[in-house]
This record gives C-alpha cells, structure tokens and sequence, in this order.
C-alpha cells in the first residue's frame, strides 16, 4: 500500500468516527429528570448592599494669570 493509500484510510476512519460519535450524541435520549441546568446567571440587580457611586466634583477653578 502507498503512502497517499494509507493516509487516506485513516483520515476516512478518523471521519468516519467522529461523525459517528455526533451521531450518537445527537440520538442519544435523556430522561427530563437526568438533564442539568450548568450554569445560572447571577442575579446582579437583587445585591442588597449595592451603593449608588458619588457624584465626581467639579474641578476647581484655575486662578486668572495676568
């Protein structure tokens, strides 16, 4: 078998596998029971100690040059 011949098989069977394992991820069946919620947001506007921010003051005046 050449090279090209040889290379060929195994990118097809490497294909041929992960199309394989999609396929079976796809049909594969879940109970609502067993399905997990991964991630919950965090509910930012119920933070009891949030503070508003100050207000920034106005910088002083520069005093007039003659």
């Amino acid at each position: 078998m050449s090279v090209g011949k040889t290379a060929g098989w195994t990118l097809g069977g490497l294909l041929v596998g992960v199309l394989a394992g999609f396929a079976g991820e796809l049909f594969r069946r879940q109970s609502a029971a067993h399905v997990q919620q991964r991630y919950v947001a965090p509910e930012a506007t119920r933070t009891p100690d949030a503070r508003t921010p100050q207000p920034v003051p106005e910088p002083a005046a520069e005093p007039a040059v003659r």
